[in-house]
């Protein structure tokens, strides 16, 4: 259990491979469930992270495994802060994200993809693009631990303990 009113970071460095998005997903699940996230809200982290870090590999540095794509886990009492930077070697971020027409893309009328970012975008608390001073590209996510009320924790909020002799990452 983290504790009260401190922080903890945890950094991954993945190479821009397809795959390996999984390793920062386990990642951000297990300080998850150090923080007493509910298990339903570490699934939803487990999506949000693996679409980042997938967007991260196919469009910040275009799949190319020599660079490398840096997950860092941010952790309090209410919440766990996820900056995913890649080294901006591909496409810049886009400025809006729209809801993805499902229909139009089966259809062939609107070209496929779109549905990562909005994603993110329904499950977590707050996602936006930075600026990288390195020239990279870098994505910011925040997911609040909820309390047994379903509101956000605020860091006055007492962690649930969580169970981690019988937890798996």
């Amino acid at each position: 259990m983290i504790p009260p009113h401190t922080s903890r970071v945890v950094e991954v460095k993945i190479p821009s491979e397809l795959g390996y998005e999984r390793v920062a997903r386990e990642a951000a699940a297990s300080v998850a469930r150090r923080l007493g996230f509910s298990p339903e809200r570490i699934e939803e982290l487990k999506t949000a992270v693996a679409e980042a870090c997938t967007n991260a590999i196919r469009h910040g540095s275009k799949s190319d495994a020599r660079m490398k794509v840096v997950v860092v886990l941010t952790a309090d009492d209410a919440k766990l802060d996820i900056l995913v930077k890649d080294p901006g070697a591909g496409e810049a971020p886009p400025n809006q994200v729209i809801a993805p027409d499902i229909q139009a893309q089966i259809e062939g009328r609107s070209p496929t993809g779109g549905l990562g970012l909005w994603l993110i975008r329904q499950i977590v608390d707050q996602a936006y693009f930075e600026e990288n001073e390195d020239g990279g590209h870098q994505f910011r996510m925040i997911i609040y631990r909820l309390t047994d009320d379903g509101q956000p924790a605020s860091e006055d909020s007492p962690p649930v303990q969580a169970n981690l002799e019988n937890s798996n990452p």
